[in-house]
C-alpha cells in the first residue's frame, strides 16, 4: 500500500473483532512511527501499550464510572466550543454516527450505550497510550499529533484498523493505575487498534472532508 492510498482509505474504525494484535506487528509499527517528526528532533513523546487483561480492566473500570455519571478529568483539557463551522461539523459527524449504528432520533438509551461502547475503546484489544513528562512544552501536542497519525497509517498499511480517542484518556488515573504509568506523565491521548469488523455498518461510514478551495490558499503559486 503506497502512502497515498493509506491517507485515502485510513478512517476511524469503531467496532473491532476481539482477535489479538500480535506484538511483533505492534512493536514493528512503532519502531517505524518513531521516525516520524518533532520539533527540534525532541522526541518528547512516550508510549504505553496495553492489551489483554489489563485492558479489560481499563475498560471496565472506565466504563463503570461514566455509567454512573462520574465526572471526566483528563490530564489536558478539551475542548466545549467551537466556531460555527467546526460545530456544523462536529454535528454533522454525530448525525451520520448515530445513523450508521441505527440509533434513531431521540433514543437516549441508544445513545448512552453508545457512548459506553466507545468508552470501553469499541472493543478494540490494543490501546497505544500517548504521555509526555509533567510540565511538557505545549509544541509537544503538535508532535503528539504527527506521530499518531504516522501510527494510524502505519496499521492501515498491515489490514489494522484503529481510532484516535479522547475519550480513551478521560480517567487518566484509572489508567495510570492498571498500566503502572508514573505520575509525572500526563496522558495526552490514546489510540485504539485492532482488526475491524468489516461487516458493522459502524465501520462503513466515513465522515466528509472540506474541499481544497474552501480551506486552502496559494499565494504566488503558479
Amino acid at each position: 500500500m503506497d502512502v497515498k492510498e493509506a491517507v485515502a482509505s485510513r478512517k476511524s474504525i469503531r467496532v473491532f473483532r476481539p482477535a489479538p494484535v500480535p506484538r511483533h506487528m505492534i512493536e514493528d509499527i512503532m519502531e517505524q512511527a518513531l521516525r516520524a517528526p518533532s520539533w527540534g528532533n525532541t522526541q518528547s513523546w512516550r508510549f504505553t501499550v496495553v492489551g489483554g487483561e489489563t485492558l479489560d480492566r481499563i475498560k471496565e473500570e472506565c466504563a463503570e464510572l461514566a455509567a454512573r455519571g462520574a465526572p471526566t478529568n483528563p490530564d489536558v483539557e478539551v475542548p466545549l466550543s467551537f466556531n460555527e463551522a467546526q460545530t456544523t461539523r462536529y454535528k454533522d459527524l454525530g448525525k451520520g454516527l448515530f445513523q450508521a449504528f441505527g440509533i434513531q432520533r431521540g433514543d437516549e438509551k441508544a445513545r448512552a450505550g453508545y457512548f459506553l461502547h466507545a468508552t470501553r475503546l469499541f472493543g478494540a484489544p490494543c490501546a497505544v497510550y500517548l504521555h509526555f513528562d509533567e510540565g511538557f512544552n505545549p509544541y509537544a501536542l503538535m508532535d503528539g499529533g504527527l506521530i499518531l497519525q504516522t501510527i494510524a497509517l502505519l496499521a492501515t498499511d498491515r489490514g489494522l484498523g484503529t481510532c484516535i480517542m479522547t475519550r480513551s484518556i478521560s480517567y487518566p488515573e484509572v489508567v495510570r493505575r492498571h498500566a503502572g504509568i508514573s505520575p509525572d506523565q500526563k496522558l495526552v491521548m490514546g489510540i485504539v487498534m485492532g482488526y475491524p469488523d468489516e461487516n458493522h455498518p459502524g465501520n462503513r461510514f466515513a465522515s466528509q472532508r472540506e474541499r481544497v478551495e474552501d480551506v486552502v490558499r496559494f499565494v504566488d503559486i503558479a
